[in-house]
């Protein structure tokens, strides 16, 4: 059964109504994900609506681009809406000019020109959303982008960790509506309508989407670490986390949660990591227990309380995700949901090893230092 209290309190943080009646798949990597992304874009009728931080211009996207193509020239409406700097930091630069040529309605979110100054006003506050909508009746929301980073290394790829959320019912057309909400503002700042109060059902989904400034995920991060009583498990890219959110993570700890995170053990963005690395002995020395992955990249962002609320999307735990760029994620109030993210934890868990408290304590005064600093530079990036 689900937990109605929970639901209203996540409804109430992400300013977004409850959505029962859902039927949720969790998708592991790319290997699960994008097959079933483009399965659904072929079966697609009426409608496509497709949003993601970086849509390259290599095999996947080609792959993506195709179906897309294929389902325009049958008649469906179908529109993409990329982030242009986030499509700048992957080899293959953007497939916008192909999904254009064949028919495909496309636009970037805020593009910066420069014979328009004004427009680099706009440069910090990036759309970091991963979503798919088919026809208003199933959407896809996690932290894949289209990117040969994501594909498996049978295919080619990277082969890079992540996790994303299938969803069925009237949660999916609460993506499209925020998907909606940035088409229209992609060349200005959005404004969004408040949210419709719940129905008062028991909830399995609230949809958990951020602006720059607002905060929700952050609070969201907090109450799971307040609420937790047994198990909180944690997956993150970018972990320099706000120190509201690392003090509720302590302080769990502290009180006997089981609080586990999961990071990259080698990242794509060693700044990044290495800011990262600067908070652990605090979360070390209250009990929380760190785990850094093995393989190329694990770039997932999701947590899990007590086995049975989960939440999965684009959101960080770092400066940029929590206070600036446009994100959304999946608050899902199910046992069944939630114990299958459990089992997904403890599979990632064994290709990772445990940051040991008294190794870390020990480390070199120079990776210390170099740590403090990218720890201030990522602050205030």
């Amino acid at each position: 059964m689900t937990d109605p209290a929970a639901a209203a309190e996540l409804s109430r943080l992400a300013g977004s109504p409850p959505r029962g009646g859902t039927d949720v798949r969790l998708l592991r990597d790319g290997i699960e994900a994008f097959p079933a992304m483009i399965e659904a874009i072929t079966g697609a009728r009426t409608t496509v609506r497709f949003e993601n931080f970086i849509f390259a211009g290599d095999t996947t996207g080609r792959s993506f681009a195709e179906a897309l193509a294929a389902a325009a020239k049958r008649g469906v409406d179908v529109k993409v809406l990329y982030d242009p700097i986030g499509t700048m930091m992957v080899k293959g630069g953007s497939i916008a000019d192909v999904l254009r040529r064949d028919g495909v309605t496309t636009r970037p979110f805020q593009p910066l020109s420069p014979f328009a100054p004004w427009s680099w006003l706009r440069f910090r506050h990036r759309d970091h959303r991963k979503t798919l909508t088919i026809d208003g009746q199933t959407a896809f929301v996690g932290g894949l982008c289209i990117s040969d980073n994501w594909s498996p290394s049978q295919k080619g790829g990277r082969g890079w960790r992540d996790t994303a959320l299938r969803v069925r019912g009237s949660i999916a057309l609460d993506v499209e509506s925020a998907f909606d909400a940035m088409w229209e503002s992609s060349t200005s700042p959005p404004t969004l309508a408040p949210a419709e109060s719940g129905d008062g059902q028991p909830a399995v989904a609230i949809l958990a989407e951020d602006l720059p400034g607002k905060g929700r995920v952050a609070s969201i991060y907090e109450w799971l670490a307040r609420s937790a009583q047994e198990t909180l498990e944690i997956t993150d890219a970018y972990m320099v986390a706000p120190a509201k959110v690392l003090g509720a993570l302590q302080d769990a700890a502290r009180r006997g949660v089981s609080v586990r995170i999961l990071l990259p053990g080698r990242n794509n963005h060693p700044v990044a990591g290495a800011a990262a690395r600067w908070v652990y002995e605090g979360l070390l020395d209250a009990g929380v227990r760190i785990f850094e992955w093995e393989g190329v990249m694990i770039h997932a962002k999701t947590a899990v309380a007590d086995g049975r609320i989960a939440l999965v999307g684009s959101s960080n735990l770092d400066p940029l995700s929590m206070s600036l760029n446009f994100e959304l994620n999946l608050a899902v109030v199910d046992p069944a949901t939630g114990e299958a993210m459990h089992r997904m934890f403890e599979r990632d868990l064994s290709e990772a090893r445990a940051v040991l408290p008294s190794a870390w304590r020990r480390r070199p005064l120079w990776q210390k230092a170099a740590e403090r600093a990218a720890a201030m530079v990522g602050g205030r990036l």
